[in-house]
């Protein structure tokens, strides 16, 4: 079994409450480079960047699985960012993360809200 199978359930998970990506979405983006995947032994993340016209940004957008875990990884996807040119870090998830990740350094950015148009 490779790292994809045996983590498709936690981005499966993750995306449960996504409108915009299936997971064969998500597993084309990987394969063609436009998401990153970072398979950890107990959990998974996928991040994309993102080019704005004054700054690269690495996005945290799907995370499934075992948090501490997830937070161990934290730092070398970090790395990997500014690596690549990424200036700032944002992501997206439940309330808690939010509360998790104040203690690493980030703080809370502006709100995202959603309506259905149809």
């Amino acid at each position: 079994m490779n790292d994809w199978e045996r983590c498709r359930g936690w981005i499966e998970a993750a995306l449960t409450t996504c409108h915009t990506h299936n997971i064969d979405d998500v597993q084309t983006g990987i394969s063609t480079g436009h998401f990153q995947f970072w398979p950890g032994e107990r959990c998974a993340a996928v991040t994309e960047v993102n080019d704005y016209p004054r700054v690269r940004m690495l996005h945290f957008w799907l995370l499934g699985g075992d948090l501490k875990e997830l937070l161990t990884m934290r730092p070398m996807i970090e790395d990997w960012g500014r690596r690549v040119g990424c200036k700032a870090v944002t992501g997206e998830g439940r309330d808690a993360w939010g509360r998790v990740l104040i203690k690493h350094g980030y703080r809370r950015g502006p709100s995202e809200f959603a309506k259905d148009l149809t």
